[in-house]
């Protein structure tokens, strides 16, 4: 069995890097747009994009979203973003780690804390693997192994229907979530892995106890669309079910109001202009994976250059509003008839 999930996860890799995996729908992005300030009193150089999450400083409010682990391939891949995450101050998730439960010998490529010392590291579990055995244990465990501040979650009941042996009993999550959150002395993420969390959702993690809610929402990439083409027996069943789910701002519209959680926008964020609009739109965080995904093929240099890239955009969209920190942001004008 662990074979053949190091080969699956090398296969999502490939596929994640194609065009294909993008879904078709809109974030709604687009039609979020800034009101100019064209007297913003301000120094470029004065801007300051830092925050705090999980106790942890990070010069901006960006996470490099889970995408692999457990194969020699995903060493190499996590252990070059540890490091661009380190230098540059922003938050890692991994990859599922289930396949490191299975297999000691696939932890090393979530072992990343002598790499990256100072940034918050966020372990990682599906939803499913919760009610098996011992899934809340295991949860723990991942926690351990990585040295993580926090444990992700992540619900992708879609992904597991379409995938040829996926977990498809969903029973009982709900009831050992709120058991995680009871014995975890670290925070619990829940997040979706790219077809958004809607608001009857969202208010159940809150009465679980969740208080961190990754919407990773529909826009980006699909991996309802990335299982039906990782294996072609899947493909005539899940295709259909490509572009399913909540578009990004629609899924943080609902959310907002949610004082109880702390949200991070991800799903189809696609540069610094985009983490400004997330954050004026009610995230504390934006996250994305496939973006740096990409430029890591490029080379690591390429990865620490494009990372350098949204956050110059990310201090002119302050720049240009007149916001000197993200509070500021939070409160920066928007234009009348946008989709905010």
């Amino acid at each position: 069995m662990t074979e053949n999930i190091g080969e699956r996860k090398n296969r999502h890799i490939d596929v994640a890097m194609r065009p294909s995996a993008q879904m078709a729908i809109s974030t709604g992005l687009e039609h979020v747009r800034f009101e100019p300030n064209s007297l913003p009193e301000l120094s470029l150089a004065e801007i300051d994009t830092s925050t705090v999450f999980l106790r942890k400083s990070l010069s901006m409010p960006l996470i490099i979203s889970s995408m692999s682990g457990g194969t020699q391939r995903a060493l190499t891949l996590n252990q070059a973003l540890a490091r661009a995450a380190e230098q540059h101050g922003i938050a890692l998730a991994l990859g599922s780690m289930r396949i490191a439960l299975e297999d000691k010998t696939a932890r090393a490529s979530f072992q990343l804390r002598d790499l990256a010392p100072n940034i918050p590291i966020l372990a990682n579990l599906g939803g499913a693997q919760l009610t098996q055995g011992a899934g809340v244990d295991n949860a723990l465990r991942c926690m351990e192994i990585a040295e993580a501040d926090a444990m992700i979650i992540h619900l992708n009941p879609l992904q597991e229907a379409i995938q040829c042996t996926g977990d498809t009993d969903w029973r009982h999550v709900t009831k050992a979530l709120a058991d995680l959150v009871r014995r975890s002395s670290q925070p619990i993420i829940v997040k979706e892995v790219g077809h958004g969390i809607g608001l009857q959702t969202a208010q159940r993690l809150i009465d679980c106890g969740i208080t961190y809610i990754d919407i990773a929402a529909a826009g980006g990439t699909s991996w309802a669309g990335i299982e039906a083409q990782v294996d072609a027996a899947a493909f005539q069943i899940g295709e259909p079910f490509h572009d399913w789910g909540i578009p990004l701002v629609a899924s943080l519209n609902q959310l907002s109001g949610l004082t109880q959680a702390t949200l991070i926008a991800s799903g189809g964020i696609r540069s610094g202009l985009d983490v400004a609009k997330v954050i004026r739109l009610g995230a504390r965080l934006a996250g994305a994976a496939q973006p740096f995904l990409l430029a890591y093929e490029a080379g690591e240099a390429a990865l620490h250059q494009h990372i350098e890239c949204w956050r110059a955009q990310l201090r002119i969209a302050m720049f240009a509003t007149g916001s000197a920190t993200l509070a500021d942001l939070k409160c920066a004008p928007l234009i009348a008839n946008t989709a905010c």
